[in-house]
């Protein structure tokens, strides 16, 4: 779309229902205003929390007519025929002896021809059997050495339909080993494969994040502080990636941060409660995000700092990993590690 003048300053496309803000005169698609802040709108530029809508201005007219225009040129739908059925294939008959499987208790079912040599009824008694006593002793390097070993020794078995009643109280993509990339940023901010630095003479937050969020699970990170740093990080994780990305994602509704001055901020660019230390360019920070149950928590230098926020809209993903950068500012990450088992240990508390 060429530029009208009238395109919303978060989605870049014609505003919609365009709300004006009255202090810097940015304008925003009324839906999208909804989308991030919910009733209390903020202009990502200037913070004001005064908007009117365009049909109470002067520029109405303009913006009808362009409005008009756009709707004109728009391309007719095309009615597609409707998907065809998908073919069903048919899967190989399973035989089940009359001896029952080790996990007979749980599963309630007989050993599977297939897997007459490990006594169990399925692939997921399998894993379960091999797996559950490395769970439960945190063991992640033999956890990932046993998968690698089970993928390998049923090559040639044919998968079984899952069994949903196995009570395993951490899945395999639960269990903390969590990879990304920080490749999204606020202008400044240079990316240097897992060295991040922000050094501008401008005293505003910007923004960097994953372009790919946490669907489920355990996640666990580390953040490090760079010794260039002059001035606090805020640290965290947002629910979505709709915002400028030269704002600290904290300021809105949909993002989480510790704010190394020793505050937990959420929703506001000037008010938080204690939690935490307070640090400035040394030490590291782990971040821990469950969205089993919802819970975020932070650990500094390996001590385990109590959870800071417990919310049902963590739980649901895709969740971004973000830290936002002042002046001058910089940090090494570290991902794809286990959770150490003493912060794990009174996380679970």
């Amino acid at each position: 779309m060429t530029d009208t003048g009238f395109e919303c300053s978060l989605c870049i496309k014609l505003a919609i229902k365009a709300q004006i803000c009255e202090k810097c005169g940015s304008m925003y698609c009324k839906k999208c205003l909804q989308e991030i802040f919910g009733k209390n709108y903020e202009c990502v530029q200037c913070q004001s929390k005064q908007f009117r809508s365009i049909k109470k201005s002067a520029l109405q007219e303009a913006y009808d007519e362009i409005l008009i225009k756009s709707q004109i040129i728009q391309p007719k739908k095309i009615e597609k025929p409707p998907p065809k059925q998908p073919v069903i294939e048919q899967r190989t008959q399973q035989i089940y002896l009359n001896e029952k499987c080790i996990n007979f208790e749980m599963c309630q079912n007989n050993i599977n021809s297939i897997f007459i040599n490990e006594k169990v009824c399925s692939l997921e008694c399998l894993y379960f059997n091999k797996i559950q006593p490395l769970l439960e002793q945190q063991d992640f390097t033999k956890i990932r050495k046993e998968i690698i070993n089970l993928e390998q020794s049923i090559k040639n078995k044919e998968p079984i339909q899952i069994f949903k009643k196995i009570p395993l109280s951490l899945s395999f993509n639960q269990v903390g080993v969590s990879n990304f990339n920080f490749d999204r940023c606020g202008q400044g901010i240079t990316i240097k494969q897992s060295t991040i630095i922000l050094q501008e003479d401008e005293y505003t937050f910007k923004t960097v994040t994953s372009s790919v969020g946490f669907q489920q699970g355990i996640h666990f990170w580390k953040i490090i502080p760079l010794a260039m740093t002059k001035n606090e990080m805020k640290i965290g994780i947002s629910t979505s990636d709709k915002y400028d990305l030269k704002t600290a994602f904290s300021d809105y509704n949909f993002g989480y941060a510790y704010y190394t001055v020793g505050q937990f901020r959420n929703g506001s660019n000037s008010n938080g409660f204690e939690y935490g230390v307070k640090f400035k360019n040394n030490g590291e920070l782990g971040i821990l995000l469950d969205m089993n149950r919802g819970v975020l928590a932070f650990s500094y230098n390996g001590n385990f700092l109590g959870k800071a926020i417990s919310s049902e809209l963590l739980k649901k993903g895709p969740i971004y990993p973000c830290v936002a950068l002042l002046h001058q500012a910089g940090f090494e990450f570290k991902c794809g590690i286990p959770i150490p088992q003493n912060i794990l240990e009174q996380f679970q508390k």
